[in-house]
C-alpha cells in the first residue's frame, strides 16, 4: 500500500484557503467483535460525543473542525487525520512532524514515509501517546461489519480514521474503471452517524443509517473551487466495488465492499494511572501555509497559530494542574504530577466552573501536548 496518493490535481494550494467551519452531522456505527483488535492502554476518561434525538432521528457527532491537508509528497491525508484526532484529545503537531513520527524520520518525499492505515498507523499513535482500537480485516469480515464497528466507536465518543476510494473519474477524469488502489485511495475522519433507530450498545448495522466524514479538504470540485470537507452517505450507498466507485455518476467517496477495509479509532491519551481529564485543542487556522514542496524533505517556513485548550470534567472548588509538553517524547504515560519536570509549562488552578480554557500563541512547526490532572494525584 505504499504507492497510495492522497492528493488530487484539482486541489488549490493551502495558502489561498482559509478555515471553513463545517458542522458534522451525527454518526453512529455498530460494534462488532469481527476483525477487531485493541492496544492494551485504554484512556482514563473519554469525552462523550454529543448525542441528540428528535422526531425519530438519533445522532451522535464528534465535534472536530475540519482540517486541510498538504497535497504534496503523495498527500498528507493520514497525517492530517491523526492530527485531527490528536487535537480532540489535547495535542497539536504539524503535518511534517506527524509524518516524521510515523516514518521514523524517513525523507518526506518517499512514498513509504506516509502515515497509512494498516501499515504504520498504530506505531504513529503510540509514538504520539494516543490510545487506539484498530480494525483488522479477518476471514469473513464485511463492509457492513466494518461500518458497525465504526458506529460503535463513535457512540463511545471516539473519532475514527478510515480508508476510502476516491472516484477516479470525477477526481482525475480517468476512464479506466479499475483505476486507483484496490484497498483505499484516501484517509478521512468519520465524525458522525445519524439513524432512525435508537443508538444502543452493541450498535446494530442498518442500511439507511448515514455516515458523515471529513475529507481533509481533498475534494474541491465545488462551484467555488473551495474544499467541501463534509460528506454524508447512507451505509448502503457508501459501499462499492472499485468499478462502482469510479462510475461517472458515483459518489465522490466510497467504502470498499469487495476488499478488506481499514480503520483506526483513537480512544484517548496514554494514561496507565487513569488520572487525566479531557482536554480539547482548537487552532486559529485549519491549514498550514506554505505547503511543503513536492519532492522535498525541507520543512516549510512556519506560520503563526493560536491554540485554544479547554479542560473539561472539572469539579468546582477542586485544584488541578495543566501541563504543556513540547515534544511527544517528553510526555509521561502515568503519574503526571510526579513527572512534572518533563513539562515545558504548567498551570495550577482551582476550578470555578466545569471547564477551564487557556490560549497560547505558537508557530505551526511547534509540538504542543497538554495533559490535565487533579493536583491531589501523586
Amino acid at each position: 500500500m505504499i504507492d497510495k496518493s492522497c492528493r488530487s490535481p484539482m486541489r488549490r494550494k493551502a495558502h489561498v484557503l482559509r478555515a471553513l467551519v463545517a458542522t458534522s452531522t451525527a454518526t453512529l456505527l455498530v460494534l462488532t467483535t469481527l476483525g477487531y483488535s485493541a492496544n492494551a492502554a485504554p484512556p482514563a476518561r473519554t469525552p462523550v460525543a454529543d448525542a441528540s434525538a428528535r422526531q425519530g432521528v438519533y445522532s451522535v457527532s464528534i465535534q472536530m473542525p475540519p482540517r486541510l491537508q498538504w497535497n504534496e509528497n503523495y498527500g498528507y491525508c493520514g497525517e492530517t487525520a491523526m492530527i485531527s484526532a490528536g487535537l480532540y484529545y489535547g495535542q497539536y503537531v504539524s503535518q511534517y512532524d506527524a509524518r516524521a513520527i510515523a516514518s521514523n524520520s524517513k525523507p518526506q518525499y518517499k512514498a513509504s514515509s506516509q502515515l497509512l492505515l494498516g501499515m504504520n498507523d498504530t506505531a504513529a499513535a503510540k509514538a504520539m501517546h494516543l490510545t487506539f482500537t484498530e480494525w483488522t480485516p479477518g476471514n469473513g469480515a464485511t463492509a457492513s461489519g466494518f461500518l458497525a464497528w465504526v458506529k460503535g466507536e463513535l457512540v463511545k465518543g471516539h473519532p475514527v480514521a478510515i480508508g476510502v476510494y476516491t472516484n477516479e473519474y470525477r477526481f482525475n477524469g480517468s476512464t479506466n474503471p479499475t483505476a486507483g488502489d484496490p484497498d483505499y485511495d484516501h484517509i478521512v475522519v468519520v465524525t458522525g452517524v445519524t439513524s432512525h433507530h435508537p443508538l444502543t450498545q452493541p450498535a446494530i448495522y442498518y442500511p439507511d443509517d448515514e455516515i458523515t466524514l471529513s475529507d481533509n479538504g481533498l475534494w474541491t470540485g465545488t462551484p467555488s473551487g473551495q474544499p467541501q470537507y463534509a460528506f454524508t452517505y447512507s451505509f448502503a450507498a457508501f459501499q462499492a466495488n472499485r468499478r462502482q466507485a469510479n462510475s461517472t455518476t458515483g459518489n465522490i467517496y466510497s467504502l470498499a465492499d469487495a476488499n478488506p477495509d481499514y480503520g483506526i479509532a483513537i480512544t484517548g491519551v496514554a494514561d496507565s494511572s487513569r488520572e487525566t481529564l479531557p482536554v480539547r485543542v482548537f487552532t486559529s487556522a485549519n491549514y498550514e501555509s506554505p505547503e511543503i514542496k513536492d519532492g522535498s524533505n525541507t520543512r516549510p517556513k512556519p506560520m503563526p497559530l493560536t491554540l485554544t485548550a479547554t479542560v473539561s470534567d472539572l469539579r468546582p472548588g477542586t485544584t488541578y494542574n495543566l501541563y504543556r509538553y513540547d515534544s511527544a517524547k517528553d510526555v509521561p504515560t502515568s503519574d503526571f504530577n510526579a513527572g512534572r519536570s518533563a513539562a515545558a509549562q504548567s498551570w495550577t488552578f482551582t476550578a470555578t466552573a466545569q471547564t477551564y480554557t487557556i490560549n497560547q500563541n505558537i508557530t505551526s512547526n511547534d509540538e504542543v501536548l497538554y495533559r490535565a490532572v487533579p493536583a491531589s494525584e501523586s
